[in-house]
This record gives C-alpha cells, structure tokens and sequence, in this order.
C-alpha cells in the first residue's frame, strides 16, 4: 500500500532508533526522505514505461493521450 509522506517519514525515524542510529535533525531526514521516495517514484515510472513499450510501442504514446483534456472539456477522456 501507498504510505504518505508522513508515514514514511515516523516509519524511517522508527528504523534509525531501533538501530540505534543517531537520528539527524528533522530537516536533514524530511529532506532524505523525500529524495528517496523521488528516486523510487523515478524507478516506478522508468519500469512501468518500459513494460509498456515492450508490450506495445504505442501503448506510452496512447495513454498519454488519454490524460489530455478536449477544448471546452474538464475531463480527459
């Protein structure tokens, strides 16, 4: 399941006590925290255009285009 961003970060303040980690300020470890995610939403995004450019080198292309809005329109189609 998605966590928040929240989430991720009491859950890497959690791991580092345990471990018996000095814990940085909360600036530094928010700043971590959410490079880390970056980099893994980058990895997500990398993987999940790939297999689908090998299943069909259309199928990026078309569901981009799903997300455009027609003029005049508030939704994509």
């Amino acid at each position: 399941h998605a966590e928040g961003p929240k989430a991720l970060f009491d859950h890497a303040v959690g791991w580092l006590r345990r471990h018996r980690v000095l814990v940085p300020g909360v600036s530094v470890l928010a700043r971590q925290v959410s490079e880390a995610r970056q980099v893994a939403e980058k990895r997500l995004h990398a993987t999940v255009a790939g297999a689908a450019r090998r299943a069909d080198p259309a199928l990026p292309g078309d569901l981009v285009a799903t997300l455009k809005t027609p003029e005049g329109s508030r939704f994509s189609e």
